[in-house]
């Protein structure tokens, strides 16, 4: 439908909700073990007529709405140069100051020094080392173990029996299937989090011991290191069966040793150290040890803020009794959850029970000193246990809400804040806390083996569950302190390291400007808004009224919403399936008439959204999810972005104003430094940042390599203009689907992108990716093939086409968090550390195979909006390379020492335009619009939980498979762009 010439609305939301209540039947003849299903079509061909018909139809009935006429013109007569926008941000709208300069930006160096005294520093870091050593000797020293365990407990008067049975053992150590194998494999990828979870209480410990104090929370600090002490105990209790930690809930069953075994489950706790953060991962298979730097930072009762803004505590009781809403609304729309949710409530009962039951405070004879004392294990093993392992979920959920009760009684939630705030206070502290270093040994229980005769003389040597689930058999995995413990058949040294890292500040500073770049831009905005009241009143007062010209797609927002009349599963896919496929359909039909040059295309998608953050409408989030996508399919041959506004309340200027720094922040910029001294050498750079995410896989490893994923990523370019400035722009994305047993062998769309670039006279790129750090103790020699991923030698081979002009520079990066202590509010805010010497002090890899080689931070406090309290940590992100033996014969790593580790002009040039890259992807800044820090994660679109990969992923119409719509438009892509197949 066309209004004046100025804006074409396109009605999907109605077609979609006709299909999806027409009888469609499920495409797939089993969903037994499928996890993801896509694009692995039954018949190609006729996918690709389908597509092509589609489109005819859409075309024929475009060209016959009144007022179109020729398509091409009218496209064109949509489209407005970009500076069309230029104004003062006073409310929502497109207009945007574009002219102005963003001045005086600095960064400041940090340097760390062990020497100077931590009151003077302005960064804390709590660092977590954790070694494992006998990696290479462990298969024979298991082998050794089981052969000992056999000796001792064989019942035989012939001494030559025994002799039979060591070939089957002999054959399983050679079988890569074999239990014995499947054993080797379950402690070489479960066993780090069993030393996570050991760390967690030594670095509770470790506070506690250097904590110089009367505050009353000390107790608490003691009382909740005692209780997780006391959790381990007895769940590890040797005297009781396994069988007696059963127990059900809704018709589900576990087992309290199974749950209790796993590395994350004291995360639900409102006050506990998290791991987070992989600062380096090293194998040295010479001296038969592997390390993992990681980060802690404390969970300090903070504000769940994607449920709702409730504190921790809080939020986790309402699971507890199910009076948690969200949780509820998804059991109901996904029943296959149920398990997952009963399991949670199981397992919060257990571990809020175990550290909050307490004696009455108001009782006559209480003492606060009484809490340490307490033993919350009799009455758990009374009264808790036999109703969890009973069949009546009445009585169970009366005990639910009985502990609920009783922790308000008795005051947990204040002894909670005081335990926070002596943390708090105790971390605030500038006095660095001495290093700590606990060893542990990692024992396999011989009660995994077997000791039954006939069952040896079959080859059985294991426990049945490492056959059928052999994550069960974590149970069978315990750590104790340091000697030989006589219930282990094989043991593995291990040790965890806690250090208080300082930041000082450097004596560099430099100071540069940037502006926008808009020469030539054009632009085409397309409007998402929802059909209500309130979303067309302030649509029209603030785009149709101001004579802007856009797209619009207009919608239901309560299509999707749990009640009466809620689409059934079925109905609910097969409405986001229309919408996913026509609503490309019909931008790429309009874009491709596009009569100018494509990159000077700006596509800018604004959404409104009546829906809070906390409670957002299903349609709302799906349809955001959907334009991003679209945003970034887009982008492969314009410039595209897309940004939502909530609406249900109006929204301030300052929230406007970063709504549209977000909206606009893929346009081309230009730095430029205040001092000619900081000027680079370095004509241009590309940065080439990849990604992947599923589309059709099954459960089981004998079909890893048939999965299919969706390969995606962006080119960045950087390049240094005649004057000396720097511009900085989005050239391209890029998109393919593959077969997992290649995309890391063989992907083309990566080898095409280099090709192109290098013609256009790029010779350095940065090639960006996650960290492929893994959990694993590297036990069992895995190809290095297989663990780096998209840093595989033979994918940067092909992207190096044998020209030893091209350099590669394979880059890694993740987030750790510091406490930043209080600063003056003129300090510069962007801070770097470069020197490779120093940050070794961080990630320490004798072998120099994984170097740091850059660390960057922002300022930006992470965590909620509301008080200090939620507001304690900042991240730095964190740059690493990998050197040595990992490219050997593809490329000599000197290139890499020289670019990005040695101090050289190379490196300054690299890290500079690194630095302006996370500076041009800003999208929040202070109320004083001077004051603007670099955005910490620049790659957040493309790789992380919350990227791109995730935001594509929909519900297909059985609940538990997942559809992967940028794996489905890529098909469609290459389908309407007649991409040979």
């Amino acid at each position: 439908m066309l209004h004046q010439r100025r804006r074409l609305l396109i009605n999907i939301d109605e077609i979609a909700a006709s299909i999806a209540t027409t009888n469609i039947q499920n495409p797939l003849s089993t969903t037994k073990g499928v996890r993801a299903a896509t694009v692995n079509f039954v018949d190609k061909e006729k996918f690709l007529t389908q597509i092509g018909e589609i489109k005819d139809y859409l075309i024929t009935n475009l060209e016959s709405t009144e007022g179109i006429g020729d398509i091409a013109s009218f496209v064109d007569s949509l489209i407005v140069n970009l500076t069309d926008f230029q104004g003062r941000v006073n409310k929502l709208g497109l207009a945007y100051p574009f002219d102005e300069k963003y001045t005086y930006l600095q960064k400041q160096e940090l340097i760390l020094n062990s020497q100077l005294p931590g009151s003077n520093s302005l960064l804390k870091f709590h660092n977590l080392t954790i070694t494992v050593g006998n990696i290479t000797a462990f298969q024979s020293q298991l082998a050794t173990g089981i052969r000992q365990n056999i000796q001792d407990n064989f019942d035989s008067e012939d001494p030559e029996d025994i002799e039979d049975i060591y070939p089957f053992l002999e054959r399983q150590v050679e079988d890569r299937n074999s239990d014995f194998n499947k054993l080797q494999r379950l402690v070489d990828e479960e066993t780090l989090g069993k030393l996570k979870k050991e760390a967690k209480i030594i670095y509770l410990e470790h506070l506690l011991a250097n904590i110089e104090t009367n505050d009353k929370g000390v107790i608490y600090l003691r009382v909740l290191i005692r209780r997780l002490n006391l959790i381990e105990e007895y769940i590890n209790d040797e005297s009781k069966a396994d069988g007696y930690y059963d127990v059900s809930y809704a018709g589900e069953k576990f087992n309290y040793r199974d749950i209790f075994a796993r590395a994350e489950v004291f995360d639900a706790l409102p006050i506990i150290p998290i791991i987070d953060g992989n600062l380096g991962e090293t194998t040295n298979r010479e001296i038969g040890e592997t390390q993992f730097v990681l980060g802690f930072k404390m969970k300090l009762d903070g504000k769940v803020q994607a449920r709702g803004g409730k504190e921790v505590f809080d939020y986790n009781l309402e699971i507890i009794t199910q009076n948690n809403q969200e949780e509820n609304e998804q059991l109901k729309a996904n029943p296959d959850k149920k398990k997952t949710w009963a399991r949670k409530i199981l397992t919060r009962a257990f571990l809020y029970y175990f550290v909050f039951s307490c004696s009455d405070p108001k009782a006559k004879n209480y003492h606060s000193d009484d809490e340490l004392t307490y033993n919350p294990i009799p009455k758990f093993d009374e009264k808790v246990l036999p109703a969890l392992k009973a069949d009546n979920d009445d009585e169970k959920d009366s005990i639910f809400q009985w502990l609920v009760i009783g922790f308000d009684r008795y005051g947990v939630k204040e002894k909670i804040r005081k335990l926070r705030d002596l943390v708090r206070n105790f971390l605030e502290r500038g006095k660095k806390l001495p290093n700590c270093i606990k060893r542990r040994e990692i024992c396999i229980n011989k009660r995994i083996i077997r000791t039954e005769n006939d069952s040896l003389f079959q080859g059985n040597f294991f426990h049945d569950d490492l056959r059928e689930n052999y994550k069960k058999c974590l149970r069978y995995i315990f750590l104790v302190k340091e000697g030989i413990n006589n219930r282990a058949v094989c043991q593995l040294p291990a040790s965890i390291k806690i250090e208080d890292v300082r930041y000082f500040e450097g004596s560099d500073r430099q100071s540069f400007q940037w502006e926008y770049d808009l020469e030539g831009i054009k632009a085409l905005p397309v409007m998402w808004i929802p059909d209500t009241d309130t979303c067309r009143r302030i649509y029209h007062e603030n785009f149709v009224q101001k004579g802007y010209k856009f797209i619009l797609f207009s919608y239901n927002n309560k299509r999707l919403n749990p009640g009466e009349n809620k689409l059934n599963t079925t109905q609910a896919f097969v409405y986001r399936f229309t919408w996913i496929l026509l609503s490309y359909l019909c931008l790429h039909i309009l874009l491709e008439e596009y009569s100018g040059t494509e990159k000077e295309l700006f596509i800018p998608m604004v959404r409104l959204h009546e829906g809070t953050h906390e409670n957002p409408f299903p349609a709302e989030k799906f349809l955001a999810n959907l334009a991003k996508t679209l945003a970034f399919i887009f982008s492969k041959k314009y410039r595209c972005n897309s940004q939502g506004f909530r609406v249900n309340k109006p929204p301030s200027s300052f929230n406007i104003r970063n709504g549209l720094n977000s909206l606009y922040s893929v346009l081309p910029k230009k730095f430029s430094f205040d001092r000619n001294s900081d000027s680079t050498l370095l004509d241009k750079l590309a940065i080439i940042i990849v990604s992947s995410k599923l589309s059709d896989s099954r459960t089981g490893s004998q079909n890893r390599n048939d999965r299919i994923a969706n390969l995606f990523g962006e080119v960045i370019s950087i390049e240094r203009l005649e004057n000396g400035s720097v511009k900085i722009q989005s050239l391209t994305t890029f998109f393919d689907n593959y077969q997992v047993g290649k995309m890391y062998q063989e992907s083309p769309v990566l080898m095409d992108r280099v090709i192109d670039l290098y013609s256009e006279g790029y010779q350095h790129f940065l090639y960006v990716a996650q960290a492929p750090y893994t959990s694993k103790l590297h036990i069992t020699q895995q190809e290095e093939e297989e663990r780096l991923y998209f840093m595989s030698p033979t994918i940067i081979k092909t992207m190096k086409q044998n020209r030893d002009d091209i350099k590669i520079y394979p880059v890694l990066f993740d987030k750790y968090y510091v406490h930043k202590f209080k600063l003056k509010k003129q300090e510069v805010k962007s801070l770097y550390i470069q020197d490779t010497r120093q940050l070794m002090n961080i990630s320490e890899d004798s072998s120099q195979k994984s170097v740091v080689f850059f660390n960057l931070f922002n300022g930006i406090s992470v965590g909620g909006k509301n008080t200090e309290n939620e507001r304690f940590y900042n991240g730095v992100i964190s740059y690493s390379t990998l050197l040595g033996k990992y490219y050997s014969g593809v490329m000599d790593d000197e290139d890499i020492r020289q670019g990005l580790v040695y101090d050289s002009s190379l490196k300054n040039d690299i890290l500079q335009y690194l630095t302006f890259f996370h500076f041009s992807r800003f999208e929040k800044q202070e109320k004083d619009s001077s004051n603007l820090s670099l955005k910490l994660d620049p790659y957040e679109n493309i790789i992380g939980d919350e990227a791109l990969g995730s935001l594509a992923i929909f519900r297909q119409m059985t609940e538990s498979i997942e559809f992967n719509a940028l794996a489905f438009l890529t098909e469609v892509n290459d389908a309407v762009d007649g991409v040979d197949f």
